[in-house]
């Protein structure tokens, strides 16, 4: 996500993302943000784990796709 602020040349807002542990092998991190309109964007990403390694990673638009996908890949 960094490379696509840095590649688009905008300054000046703040990503505070967080992670939450779903099970013992799934990781949901979620990141929100405002656009220079005051439009807020976010983004879910979805981690298997395994083997102490990311085996899988899903981004997803919304918090409940994301929670959705996590119960499916279970």
């Amino acid at each position: 996500m960094q490379h696509q602020i840095d590649k688009s040349d905008v300054h000046g807002f703040e990503i505070r993302p967080e992670f939450t542990e779903l099970g013992e092998d799934k990781i949901l991190g979620s990141a929100w943000w405002f656009d220079e309109g005051g439009r807020r964007h976010e983004r879910h990403v979805v981690l298997a784990i395994r083997d102490g390694r990311i085996a899988d990673m899903q981004v997803c638009g919304s918090l409940r796709e994301a929670r959705r996908f996590a119960r499916r890949a279970a």
